[in-house]
C-alpha cells in the first residue's frame, strides 16, 4: 500500500534490540537474492555479526552428501532464539539445595526460630559459608514474593513488624496553595468553577510534558479535559 498512514506498515527496528520474526523474514528474502551480510546489516540497522549468528542459527544441517544444501528458515531461527533466550536468565540466590535453606526451615518449623536467630546463629557459629547465608533483608523479601516455602504465618515477626510510614516531604520553596488545603466544598463538586491542574509526562522519554486543566460541571458532574 502506497498511503501515508496505513498501519500495514511494520515500525523501525532500533538499534540495539533483538530481531523480530519480520527481521528474521528479511533475511531469508535478502539472503536468497543474494545480498551480502553488510548489505543485509545496513538494511536492517544492525551489527553484521548479527546476520552472520541468525543465519547460522536458523540454517539446519545437512544430513548426508547427497541433496541439496539446507536454506535458512525463519521459524526455525525464531525458535532457537526462544531456546536460547529462556536459558539466558541469572541464576537465583536462594536455590532449593542450598543447605542453609534446609536448616533455616527445620529450626522455624521445629523450634520456631525467627529469621534474624537463623542468619545471626549460622554466622556465629560458621556452620556454613559466607556464600550459603544471605542476609536478613533478602529473606523477608524472598517470603513475601512466594520463594519461600514457609507462609508469613510461619514468621510472627514478619506479620508484627510495624511498616513503616513516609510522611509527604515539604517544599522548601512554596510558590502556592497547596492542594491539600482546598475547601470542602471543591471536593464535593456541586459548584462550578473550581479548577485542578496536573501534569502528566508525555511519551518522548519523560522529556514531552503536557498541562491538563480539568474542570468539575455542576449540572452533569462530567469530567472535562482541555489541553
Amino acid at each position: 500500500m502506497d498511503q501515508a498512514n496505513s498501519t500495514t506498515l511494520t515500525p523501525d527496528r532500533e538499534r540495539g534490540q533483538h530481531l523480530r520474526f519480520e527481521d528474521r523474514c528479511s533475511i531469508k528474502v535478502f539472503h536468497k537474492l543474494g545480498y551480502s551480510l553488510r548489505a543485509i546489516a545496513l538494511s536492517l540497522d544492525c551489527s553484521l555479526s548479527t546476520v552472520m549468528y541468525e543465519l547460522r542459527r536458523g540454517t539446519g544441517e545437512r544430513n548426508g552428501k547427497r541433496g541439496r544444501f539446507p536454506e535458512y528458515s525463519p521459524k526455525r531461527g525464531q525458535a532457537n532464539y526462544e531456546v536460547n533466550r529462556s536459558r539466558c536468565h541469572k541464576e537465583h540466590k536462594l536455590t532449593k539445595t542450598n543447605p542453609f535453606i534446609k536448616w533455616m526451615i527445620d529450626k522455624m518449623k521445629e523450634q520456631h526460630w525467627s529469621l534474624d536467630a537463623c542468619v545471626g546463629y549460622a554466622i556465629r557459629k560458621v556452620l556454613f559459608s559466607k556464600d550459603q547465608i544471605p542476609c536478613t533483608k533478602t529473606l523477608y523479601n524472598e517470603l513475601w514474593a512466594g520463594n519461600l516455602p514457609l507462609t508469613p504465618f510461619d514468621v510472627p515477626e514478619a506479620l508484627s513488624k510495624a511498616h513503616k510510614k513516609h510522611p509527604a516531604r515539604k517544599n522548601k520553596r512554596i510558590l502556592g496553595t497547596s492542594i491539600d488545603e482546598r475547601p470542602n466544598v471543591a471536593a464535593l463538586r456541586t459548584e462550578c468553577g473550581h479548577w485542578e491542574i496536573d501534569t502528566v509526562v508525555g511519551h518522548k522519554a519523560g522529556r514531552e510534558s503536557v498541562v491538563r486543566k480539568r474542570k468539575y460541571s455542576k449540572s452533569s458532574r462530567n469530567l472535562q479535559v482541555t489541553k
